[in-house]
């Protein structure tokens, strides 16, 4: 039988209406009300309602990680899937920490409600952007990276999505001078992010250091189902949580590297959850033979039961 990973989407995926056909499902709505309750507003408004609030980082969250909750636990009831391994995308990783019951639904709730205030709070005090660099290869973009820290300001490799696509991020002008540095050097193209700040660099510290204080005052389980981590591309020694979840909101993410992680103890299979499809168009760009699909609806929930 092939072993099969679980992956989950980051911030940048949401859409509206994200999720709708499951929400609809009497065991899912349980998890929005609860949900609810904890934010202090209504995520169907935000979700199901034009309005512009679900792109901002506070909100977008915990639309995300509630949407992708709905949809596994949906997958799981209708499948009995159970996953070799789980693993998420930035924000996808607090969906994964449930999906291996390392924190229940309030709890992670909670935390990621914490995670995108203290998040939002940095990229307001300690302004920042971020950029996609594709066609250069991550020991040139490193270099790059150094030397214009040394020079201007913080600027580093936020993410490691796939070869030839990487991230960064950090303060306005470094990353404006990194991302010409990169063209000039050989990159083809740089898209700058929709996103309100440099996640997932240095300029993140006073968020990481939130997160690391809240950890310690919440129980936790050890994992059920292995998970890989953002930050070190490894599975989870529970006694690192708190130094892991710190690590993750002001490291890099190491995307391929997880990938590349999970294929070595034989997982062929990748499922990916939450809104949109990008996690499964990195895997293949990483793994050329690996079989992939993503559930954003009903209706691809029915291919996967064939799937699996």
């Amino acid at each position: 039988m092939s072993k099969i990973a679980v992956l989950f989407a980051g911030q940048g995926a949401q859409y509206q209406g994200m999720g709708r056909s499951f929400y609809e499902l009497e065991d899912v709505r349980p998890f929005y009300e609860t949900a609810n309750e904890i934010l202090g507003y209504e995520l169907e408004d935000l979700i199901f309602t034009e309005n512009s609030l679900l792109n901002q980082t506070q909100y977008t969250q915990p639309a995300i990680l509630v949407t992708s909750i709905g949809i596994y636990e949906t997958l799981k009831k209708v499948t009995n899937l159970k996953p070799q391994v789980v693993a998420g995308f930035s924000l996808g990783e607090y969906t994964a920490l449930y999906a291996s019951g390392v924190f229940n639904f309030e709890q992670i709730v909670n935390l990621v409600k914490r995670r995108a205030e203290a998040m939002e709070v940095c990229a307001k005090n300690v302004p920042g952007k971020m950029c996609a660099i594709l066609g250069l290869d991550r020991h040139t973009l490193q270099k790059i990276c150094s030397l214009v820290t040394e020079e201007i300001g913080l600027v580093a490799i936020a993410n490691y999505n796939c070869p030839g696509q990487l991230v960064i991020g950090g303060m306005i002008d470094a990353v404006d001078e990194a991302s010409q540095r990169a063209l000039n050097t050989g990159a083809k193209r740089v898209v700058p992010l929709n996103v309100s700040g440099g996640f997932h660099t240095g300029l993140m510290e006073n968020a990481a250091w939130d997160i690391y204080r809240y950890v310690q005052t919440i129980p936790h389980n050890t994992p059920e189902v292995p998970i890989i981590m953002n930050a070190t591309s490894d599975y989870l020694d529970i006694k690192d949580l708190q130094k892991v979840m710190k690590l993750q909101i002001e490291s890099s993410v190491y995307f391929e590297d997880s990938i590349n992680r999970i294929r070595q103890d034989g997982v062929t299979k990748f499922i990916e959850i939450g809104p949109g499809n990008v996690l499964s168009g990195f895997v293949k760009k990483i793994l050329r033979d690996a079989e992939v699909v993503s559930i954003n609806t009903l209706e691809d929930l029915e291919k996967v039961k064939a799937w699996i």
